[in-house]
């Protein structure tokens, strides 16, 4: 348990265009439930994830990764959030292992990065729930698919 490393893709759109802002996570649990989801609704592309991600605090900031959370909209009203992170459910992604940390500008993507990245990497997920951050274990639990 928390032996997993994924990375977060923050979206940011402005006025400018989308970027893309990757944290990796080491120490994370990550549990897929492909087989059942797909005896169920008979879909390949039904597979599910659950992420459970660990944080600290220090003087009542929570801390990920050494970067600040911040809730959604907070984060998005940054001009520069590459030294922040957030969970927006429906617009950021993650994925299974390690992308380098560095802003991707979308529009060097034919389709866009996320496209990219769904074509080229197994284990790519859209977030779709965001729990947290819970107090009594300190952790955040966000869903993918």
């Amino acid at each position: 348990m928390y032996t997993d490393t994924v990375t977060i893709f923050n979206k940011h759109k402005t006025t400018q265009g989308t970027t893309w802002y990757p944290t990796v996570l080491h120490n994370v649990d990550l549990n897929t439930d492909k087989g059942a989801n797909v005896a169920k609704t008979g879909l390949e592309s039904a597979d599910t994830t659950k992420l459970h991600v660990r944080y600290g605090k220090a003087d009542d900031v929570v801390a990920i990764a050494g970067k600040p959370y911040m809730r959604p909209k907070e984060w998005a009203a940054q001009a520069d959030p590459t030294g922040t992170l957030t969970f927006i459910a429906s617009t950021d992604l993650f994925m299974r292992g390690e992308y380098p940390e560095t802003p991707i500008n979308d529009a060097d993507y034919t389709k866009g990065f996320q496209d990219y990245l769904n074509k080229t990497y197994d284990d790519v997920y859209l977030i779709s729930t965001v729990g947290g951050p819970y107090k009594l274990i300190p952790h955040f639990e966000i869903g993918g698919r």
